[in-house]
């Protein structure tokens, strides 16, 4: 017998066995049967699909919840990395306001030779060049020359801007005097002024030698426009008990 004829042969007795209960009994069976194909296609089609789209649907908001973190966490490395660069650039820019070389007498001649530039440009002679004992000031040590110059007012402003804006260093210390100046009848009057300009060294090689081969220029405020009428940064003048005041 084949398999046919046997689906066949059960039909038939299926057929026979339901047609021999009354037409109640035969609705409750056919209640049962729906009843149990609806539980197989709910167990075996329904829910797996409704198990699948639960998932899919996590696994989109995980991998939202992901990007939108991976987006905080791109946009957070964009501001640290700016603000790193800034961090650099503003390190690079304090060690250029440090003097070349590791010892005070470097650090002493570099301050005498910016000196020696500006005065050179302003018209300001030099008479007179003084190295200071150095200071502590950790992790640097201060390094300071006393300068005794002749000039004009708006010259020797000029140059002492030059000094603080253009080439980083400080003037702690500034004494004005016609005292020993030459007289003129007319026209602007020279000074005497006496200049402490003080500067940085580290005793760090390597400190050193970065600061030795950076070339990007500082961007300081302008320097004093031509003209005597400038007076240029506020300083507190110093005149000696008799020289005359300025």
């Amino acid at each position: 017998m084949t398999w046919r004829e046997r689906l066949l042969a059960l039909w038939m007795a299926a057929k026979r066995w339901f047609g021999g209960h009354n037409e109640r009994d035969r609705r409750i069976i056919v209640g049962v049967i729906a009843a149990g194909l609806l539980s197989i296609f709910y167990i075996v089609v329904f829910e797996p699909i409704r198990d699948h789209r639960v998932a899919v649907a996590s696994d989109i908001n995980d991998g939202v919840d992901r990007l939108e973190r991976s987006q905080r966490l791109l946009g957070a490395l964009d501001g640290l990395q700016t603000e790193r660069d800034d961090l650099k650039s503003r390190l690079k820019a304090v060690r250029r306001r440090i003097l070349p070389g590791g010892s005070g007498t470097l650090g002493a001649a570099a301050i005498q030779e910016r000196a020696n530039e500006l005065a050179a440009t302003h018209g300001v002679t030099i008479r007179t060049s003084q190295v200071m004992r150095e200071e502590p000031a950790d992790p640097y040590r201060k390094v300071s020359v006393r300068l005794t110059l002749a000039g004009e007012l708006g010259a020797v402003t000029r140059m002492m801007a030059g000094l603080e804006y253009d080439h980083e260093l400080t003037v702690p210390f500034m004494e004005l005097s016609r005292r020993g100046a030459a007289a003129r009848s007319k026209g602007p009057k020279n000074l005497s002024a006496t200049l402490e300009i003080a500067g940085f060294i580290t005793s760090d090689a390597g400190v050193a030698a970065e600061v030795q081969e950076a070339s990007d220029e500082l961007v300081g405020p302008p320097l004093p426009p031509e003209g005597n009428d400038f007076v240029g940064p506020q300083r507190s003048a110093a005149v000696p008990p008799h020289g005359e005041a300025v």
